[in-house]
């Protein structure tokens, strides 16, 4: 940790929010996926094959230390989250989100920034919204961490749409921090593409999120007002990813090939006018 800061990393993130106690309680708990995390499988395997307890809890003021000497943001992981849509919030999720927020507390008392990662990677979109109410107040607002989260296991090659809708929900529930979903969760190793792909999917996501929030986006009524007049080019300027849109409507101007002479609003215009 202390060559990555010195490399000049902005945060860090480390699974302390978990004991041996809450490690025997996840084992008495009928997941169907058990624990999906791997900075948390890696901690836990070694806790249980040393029967010691979690090293990043036990020296947490050392690392506290690091961490402020060049302000790197702690970011505290998320080791029980759900892995599939039918594991629901259970009690050594409860624990250790109470245990990160606790450990929030000390870090800020202590002068270093945190993010709290939390929530679960796969929720119920019903449930989505009430469980980052939960988290917030839990973690005394602090700034909250999702995985997505993915509201459907069935997306398999389309997973970063499937968590875009449930990155909307929650970020227009109050998370502050999104982690975006691939095309290849699940089944291999991101390329550019793949990675390309899920970022755009969660800037659409953020965006949505936002107008939940903070209220509609000025940005969607101007593109609006271009799209009534027909205006390609206005539309362009304010789309998210203006590039695509070119690609896909390249003259520019004039009706699109989707409704030609029979555009609705051409129809209806001189009705509207007058």
């Amino acid at each position: 940790m202390e060559k990555h800061v010195k490399e000049g990393v902005s945060s860090i993130v480390i699974h302390a929010g978990f004991t041996l106690k809450i490690l025997e309680k996840l084992k008495k708990q009928r997941r169907v996926m058990g624990m999906v995390s791997k900075g948390g499988s890696l901690t836990a395997a070694w806790m249980i094959e040393h029967q010691a307890e979690n090293p990043f809890l036990e020296r947490f003021d050392e690392i506290l230390k690091i961490l402020r000497r060049r302000d790197v943001i702690l970011s505290l992981g998320n080791s029980m989250r759900s892995g599939c849509i039918h594991d629901l919030k259970d009690e050594p999720q409860i624990l250790e989100i109470k245990m990160n927020s606790e450990l929030a507390k000390k870090a800020n008392e202590q002068g270093v920034q945190v993010i709290i990662e939390g929530m679960g990677g796969h929720v119920n979109a019903r449930k989505i919204c009430r469980y980052v109410k939960y988290h917030k107040k839990i973690i005394r607002n602090r700034p909250l961490f999702v995985a997505g989260p993915l509201p459907t296991d069935v997306a398999v090659g389309y997973d970063h749409i499937a968590a875009c809708v449930g990155a909307s929900i929650a970020a227009g529930a109050g998370a502050d921090y999104l982690c975006y979903i691939t095309p290849s969760e699940h089944l291999s190793l991101p390329t550019v593409d793949d990675v390309k792909e899920g970022v755009i999917a969660f800037r659409i996501a953020a965006h949505i999120g936002d107008s939940i929030k903070y209220g509609l986006s000025n940005r969607d009524l101007e593109l609006a007002k271009r799209r009534r007049k027909l205006d390609w080019e206005g539309q362009f300027h304010y789309a998210l990813y203006p590039e695509k849109a070119m690609a896909l409507h390249p003259q520019k101007k004039g009706t699109c090939t989707m409704c030609g002479t029979y555009c609705a609003i051409k129809i209806m215009d001189k009705y509207l006018k007058e």
